[in-house]
């Protein structure tokens, strides 16, 4: 008896099998947006308040700019780096606060450029890069320069603010990715020169 109800159970098995679904054996597309395809995770980013992040970033922006004069400064005369860092740049300015690097400005050669840039840093990750034209004679607070900034988290860049008239060019869609790249490299000449 045992026997004859597992043949039936099979048999009823088999012949249900693609009979009740038109589309078995066809890739489903998923509309809910909870399926997860086999052997991936999802990869959902959450939504974020870009505008609200560019905030905090400036608030500690301002922050670290407010206290320079208490930061320990420390400058590294570029003739010893490699070519296109002491090409471009005279010295690199070191500001660090208990030991860690919040900021760092790069000067030009004065007779070529008066063109600077800063870098910002929280927990020795790069959260703002700023540009300027005029950045040797301006010496003003943050939010009253002009310049391109660039806003960071986690290693990617998510806003940039243009003040000027000049376009970004180059096999770059923007100098974000460069500036990332460049304020790695200083920290690194920081720590290489500490120790």
């Amino acid at each position: 008896m045992k026997t004859r109800m597992f043949v039936l159970a099979m048999a009823l098995a088999l012949c249900s099998c693609g009979t009740g679904n038109k589309n078995a054996g066809k890739e489903q597309k998923d509309t809910t947006g909870a399926g997860i395809a086999q052997g991936e995770e999802a990869k959902v980013k959450p939504k974020v308040n870009v505008d609200s992040m560019a905030t905090v970033i400036d608030a500690e922006r301002n922050r670290i700019e407010t206290a320079l004069k208490s930061l320990q400064r420390t400058t590294i005369p570029t003739m010893n780096l490699r070519e296109q860092i002491k090409q471009k740049w005279s010295k690199l300015d070191f500001y660090t606060d208990k030991g860690q690097v919040i900021r760092i400005k790069s000067y030009p050669h004065e007779k070529i450029s008066q063109r600077t840039e800063e870098f910002y840093f929280k927990n020795g990750k790069l959260i703002l890069a700023f540009i300027e034209d005029n950045g040797l004679k301006n010496t003003g607070k943050a939010t009253d320069r002009f310049g391109k900034t660039y806003y960071y988290f986690n290693d990617e860049s998510f806003k940039e603010i243009n003040q000027t008239n000049e376009k970004e060019t180059g096999i770059r869609a923007s100098d974000s990715e460069r500036l990332l790249e460049e304020a790695n490299e200083y920290l690194e000449i920081f720590a290489g020169q500490k120790k």
